[in-house]
């Protein structure tokens, strides 16, 4: 049994390393892209998330599925609108925790069909509520869906 799950271990150790490797040489002939980072929205609690769960959404249905609206007063106040007929939305969302966390996209390269989301999480001060930190983009919807590769990276 101990074999067996050191095995595993080994071959999990190596998907990760050959998954950076494989979006290091990527990122070397990458270019920045455009995207709009969505505010004013917020995980339904009916989303229970386990782990952090990275995301690739393409219709509006799968988006109101996982997101709900958040307006508030003021002159930015409501939600940022994706059309999801020339965009989709890529998404990464952290377990519920009672810590001040912010996730934020750092940038998002492509290079030929592949894109690279880069963002960063922010941990702070224990608070005496819990909330589900996230990010979410918008990016512009290439001609060809089905040969696009993602690779989500935490800097």
């Amino acid at each position: 049994m101990k074999k067996i799950l050191s095995i595993a271990i080994c071959a999990i150790a190596v998907l990760l390393l050959a998954q950076c490797s494989i979006s290091r040489k990527l990122e070397a002939k990458a270019y920045p892209i455009d995207f709009t980072e969505l505010h004013n929205y917020y995980v339904l609690n009916t989303h229970k998330v386990k782990k952090v769960e990275r995301k690739i959404i393409t219709s509006e249905d799968e988006f109101f599925s996982i997101f709900g609206e958040a307006a508030v007063m003021g002159t930015n106040g409501n939600p940022t609108p994706v059309n999801f007929k020339t965009q989709f939305v890529l998404a990464v969302i952290l377990p519920e925790t009672n810590r001040s966390v912010s996730v934020y996209p750092a940038q998002v390269l492509e290079n030929g069909n592949a894109v690279i989301f880069d963002y960063k999480v922010d941990k702070g001060s224990k608070n005496t509520y819990t909330m589900v930190p996230f990010t979410a983009i918008a990016i512009d919807r290439p001609l060809e869906m089905l040969s696009m590769e993602f690779y989500f990276r935490q800097k």
